[in-house]
């Protein structure tokens, strides 16, 4: 099992060993702990003073497939109403500068060569920055609107949903 130097193995995915559905913060830690392997990788190609292309389109891939894939679920489930709070437009707003920066490492991908070793480095960087205050807003901003301590995962609410509301609770039919 791959190990990363500062976040050790992989966490738990599915449910609690009580049975209990993950939270949204239980939820979100395959997604760092996978997007901190892929980024560690690339970095130490960097350091080689290689191209890394293999490792950009490995976390290119798992960006498109995961990353951004969870933030389109959570719109969905979590961002349904017109009326949302803004805190809610703001994390929506989060997952468009999401899409974009992964749009931007994919021209860089493209334009292999043209970009250097450390303008690479520090795009990637300031991904896994912001990606990580996203994922910590987005559980705060869902924890506060639900009156809990903890935001329900996304897993609860596909298996059954709210009937007639979001995860806070409000209506949305």
């Amino acid at each position: 099992m791959h190990e990363v130097r500062g976040h050790g193995r992989p966490p738990p995915v599915a449910t609690m060993p009580s049975g209990q559905p993950l939270t949204m913060s239980q939820e979100h830690g395959p997604l760092r702990w996978q997007v901190a392997v892929r980024v560690e990788d690339l970095l130490a190609v960097i350091a080689q003073d290689r191209w890394p292309a293999r490792e950009l389109q490995a976390l290119l891939a798992y960006l498109r497939a995961e990353v951004l894939r969870q933030a389109a679920d959570e719109e969905r489930l979590l961002f349904r109403t017109d009326d949302a709070p803004p805190a809610f437009a703001r994390l929506a707003g989060d997952h468009t500068r999401l899409r974009l920066v992964t749009e931007v490492l994919a021209q860089v991908a493209g334009d292999e060569g043209t970009h250097s070793f450390a303008q690479l480095a520090r795009t990637t960087r300031d991904l896994v920055a912001d990606l990580e205050r996203y994922l910590s807003a987005e559980e705060a901003v869902l924890a506060r609107a639900g009156g809990q301590d903890e935001a329900p995962g996304t897993t609860v609410l596909t298996t059954s949903p709210p009937p007639g509301g979001d995860v806070t609770g409000r209506r949305t039919s």
